[in-house]
């Protein structure tokens, strides 16, 4: 996958794969599984996806490991849905980009599977979170603001995908928008 392609091309033609493989309604955390499964022969290897809890006072809320053979994406599962879409786009992000470190020591397999088959507290964090390095080659600011703008990008497909007219393929219309605002504040001051 060439990283100079637009983020906002790549990422609007794999939803769009994506959701011609899902009936409608589709739940967050299953879109994102097949959104996967459309991007990973795309790619020189698969991309796995898990959602865990990460321990307090980790720093992070999604890590991807580049192997040989895989890549493995883990979103924090206790993150709200939407937010779910930014954290996985994020990193889909540092894939597209090839801003991600695939040279690990002998550990990685350990922890790797650890990190898929074990449950979460049975996880070495300290070791899965050191092998989630970004690669050297790439300016730390540059593929961060790349990567998360490429996260932004899925999240604002949110709706549209699993959200409650993605069944319909309805839009929101102003009216619409404006209902639903007015019921969030209590209709304080709406119609």
């Amino acid at each position: 996958m060439s990283p100079t392609r637009s983020p906002k091309r790549f990422l609007a033609r794999l939803v769009r794969d994506t959701a011609r493989t899902l009936e409608p309604p589709t739940r967050p955390e299953a879109f994102l599984h097949a959104l996967c499964a459309t991007l990973s022969p795309r790619l020189d290897r698969p991309v796995r996806l898990r959602f865990l809890a990460f321990p307090p006072g980790l720093d992070v809320s999604g890590i991807t490991l580049a192997k040989d053979d895989e890549y493995i994406v883990v979103v924090e599962k206790r993150a709200a849905d939407a937010h779910k879409f930014v954290i996985a786009g994020h990193e889909i992000g540092h894939i597209h980009y090839g801003t991600l470190d695939v040279h690990y020591d002998v550990g990685l397999p350990a922890a790797a599977r650890r990190l898929l088959d074990r449950s979460d507290e049975d996880i070495p964090w300290d070791r899965v979170v050191a092998l989630a390095t970004r690669s050297p080659a790439a300016s730390a600011a540059d593929a961060e603001w790349e990567a998360e703008e490429c996260g932004l990008r899925l999240a604002a497909k949110f709706h549209k995908v699993v959200g409650p007219y993605a069944a319909t393929g309805r839009r929101f219309s102003q009216d619409t928008l404006t209902d639903r605002l007015s019921s969030s504040l209590g209709n304080i001051g709406g119609p």
